[in-house]
This record gives structure tokens, C-alpha cells and sequence, in this order.
């Protein structure tokens, strides 16, 4: 533990557990789970994928459409600015954890970073424990016109962040055992689904 900075996380264990066992991971939440190694044992296996990180759903999924309907309006963005805040466990491990905070913020902040654009992309996360689980999101988008003339855009919204996941597990579920019966290299697999992740990780970078 002192090696490699802290005790190895309870989602490294189960993740290895499931690939001994034959079975695909995906890492829907922001934790720093999938590695080089789990990423090996998996190659290992036939047919068992470890993918992730983090379910693009919600109010991240709208971003990255509305920075392509800003520059459809002939504009170019260049300031996001993202205030969230809910009460549900995730949330919660970011406000006393620092390592869960550093990934989850890893996790925001590159969402826009395929673009290889000089987006100054700014998130602000908060644990609200009667707001449970409707997340709660305002998002401020800062864009340049014509002759440099500023346009600013404001979204809100409100949804319950469990209820956006689940069809992307379901997909995450249906999709792995779909490639596995048919034997899909691990790295095309990981390539093929990264569209459900904020951060894809391995093959599919």
C-alpha cells in the first residue's frame, strides 16, 4: 500500500475478481479503477472487456452537443464554466475523499479535450445531502463573433442522475455480451463504446 500511495481500492478488487471470472467490467463511475494491469488480465481472457471511465450522461452528454451548436452558429467557444451540485454518494466521496475529487475533476475537465481547442472548461462540484439524487447543473457558455463580439449561452438542468445511467449500462451490458460471443478484440471493443464514457480509457483513447 505504501508503494503505490494508499490501500487499493474496493472496485480495483471487484473489477479483478470479474475478469478472473470471465466477466467484462465497466467502470460507469469517476474512480481511478481501471489500470495497465487490469487492462492486461482482461486482454488475457477471451472475450472480456474492462471499459470506462465515467457514464457520459446528463448534463456532460449536452455539453458536448451544444459546443457543437455554438460553433454551427459561426461562433467560436472558448469558456465553459459548470456549477453542480447533488447529495447522492458520488458526490459525496468528492467532498471527503481528494483522490475521488482529483479523478472526478480529471474526468470533467477532459470531456472537450478530442477537440485539441483552447476551451477553458471550469467545473464546480458540491455535496448537498437533501438534494440527493436530482442533480442539479448551470452551465455558462462564453463564445467569440463576429469582430470578437462575446455571446454568452445559460443552461439549468434538473434530473435524477441514476435514472440517466441506466440505459447506458443496459447498452454497456447488451454491447459487451454482443462483442464477447463473437470473440471482438479487446481494443476495437473499447474503441467501438466509447461513446458512453466522458473519458474513454485504454484502446479507446
Amino acid at each position: 500500500e505504501e508503494e503505490r500511495g494508499g490501500p487499493l481500492p474496493p472496485s480495483l478488487i471487484y473489477a479483478t475478481a470479474a475478469v478472473l471470472e470471465g466477466c467484462s467490467f465497466v467502470n460507469g463511475g469517476s474512480q481511478n479503477t481501471l489500470c495497465g494491469g487490469l487492462a492486461e488480465l482482461a486482454r488475457q481472457q477471451r472475450g472480456v472487456y474492462c471499459l470506462g471511465t465515467d457514464f457520459k450522461a446528463g448534463q456532460t452528454k449536452f455539453k458536448t452537443a451544444a459546443i457543437e451548436y455554438i460553433r454551427t452558429m459561426g461562433l467560436t467557444p472558448k469558456v465553459v464554466a459548470s456549477s453542480n451540485h447533488l447529495g447522492n454518494n458520488d458526490m459525496r466521496n468528492l467532498a471527503t475523499a481528494d483522490k475521488a475529487r482529483m479523478a472526478k475533476l480529471r474526468v470533467k475537465h477532459d470531456i472537450f479535450a478530442p477537440w485539441e481547442e483552447d476551451i477553458d472548461h471550469k467545473v464546480s462540484v458540491m455535496f448537498t445531502p437533501m438534494i440527493n439524487d436530482e442533480k442539479r447543473d448551470f452551465v455558462e457558455y462564453t463564445s467569440l463573433g463576429f469582430l470578437s463580439q462575446t455571446h454568452t449561452m445559460v443552461t439549468y438542468t434538473r434530473a435524477s442522475d441514476s435514472v440517466l445511467c441506466v440505459p447506458l449500462m443496459i447498452d454497456a451490458a447488451c454491447w459487451c455480451d454482443y462483442f464477447s460471443n463473437r470473440s471482438w478484440p479487446y481494443d476495437d471493443v473499447a474503441k467501438a463504446l466509447a461513446y458512453l464514457f466522458k473519458v474513454p480509457e485504454g484502446g479507446a483513447k
